[in-house]
């Protein structure tokens, strides 16, 4: 556990190594908790970096109001704690999915991280759906004014993956938030990801940037706009065929993990 702003306690799971040669930070995305990232916590201890991982507030075992905020910077302040908590010494990468990366995005961007060797985004939320026009978008932002708290769309774990064990895990798990998205978080995180798209042409990082072909939860013109727009040296797009949201939970999860070990060993 570490301590946030407001007192609120965050949960964390580390996995660590006898003789590590890098150090990976992974934020996980709305609804859902760390612990859902233990596979991929494995696959970079078998090339000897230190996992850190952690529940957002108000997800899985972390306190705070259950999904709920009404400032994007609470998230984005809680990385960062996090973060000043993993010893300096070796390169740092982070990996964040979903929202999670939208969260790391703002973070990057927020201050210069020069520790920071790479960043990995799965699926990240960094493009308005399709279905969300503007007049819908005004529509949450009175809703989220009047009544942040009100519940709105509910997740359907069917659009996660294409495997329907990691489905019906998804929907029997009970730190997963399984409610409807409510209105204030919602408006927090459009106005994050319309705020994140003005600062593209300025990331600079190293970047592997991975979506999949079939997402229909996050909006891949999100991840293919950062890759053409941003100024890293060192960037990588990989479009997964087929895929859904979650591509760490997907039917071919191993090529996945595999091509993001060795994307992330070459660069320790």
């Amino acid at each position: 556990m570490v301590q946030a702003l407001g007192g609120i306690k965050l949960f964390t799971q580390n996995y660590f190594v006898k003789n590590p040669k890098a150090n990976v930070l992974i934020t996980h995305g709305l609804a859902e908790h760390c612990g859902r990232y233990a596979h991929v916590a494995e696959s970079f201890n078998k090339i000897d970096c230190n996992v850190y991982t952690y529940d957002l507030r108000g997800h899985g075992r972390s306190e705070g109001d259950k999904a709920f905020i009404t400032n994007f910077d609470e998230y984005r302040q809680d990385l960062e704690i996090v973060y000043n908590t993993i010893p300096k010494g070796l390169p740092i990468f982070v990996l964040g999915h979903s929202m999670g990366g939208l969260i790391n995005f703002n973070f990057l961007q927020f201050r210069e991280r020069p520790d920071i060797r790479g960043v990995i985004l799965s699926g990240a939320a960094l493009a308005v759906g399709k279905n969300i026009n503007p007049f819908t978008q005004k529509i949450i932002s009175i809703l989220a004014q009047f009544a942040p708290r009100l519940r709105t769309v509910k997740l359907n774990a069917k659009i996660l993956t294409n495997d329907p064990e990691e489905i019906e895990k998804a929907e029997n798990d009970p730190l997963i938030y399984h409610k409807g998205t409510k209105a204030g978080l919602g408006n927090a995180l459009l106005n994050a990801i319309l705020a994140a798209n003005t600062h593209f042409k300025e990331f600079k990082y190293p970047v592997l940037i991975m979506h999949g072909q079939a997402d229909t939860l996050a909006n891949p013109e999100g991840s293919e706009d950062l890759f053409k727009q941003c100024i890293s040296s060192d960037k990588t797009l990989k479009l997964w065929k087929g895929a859904f949201h979650e591509i760490f939970n997907e039917t071919n999860r191993k090529e996945i993990l595999d091509y993001t070990t060795n994307w992330l060993k070459k660069r320790i």
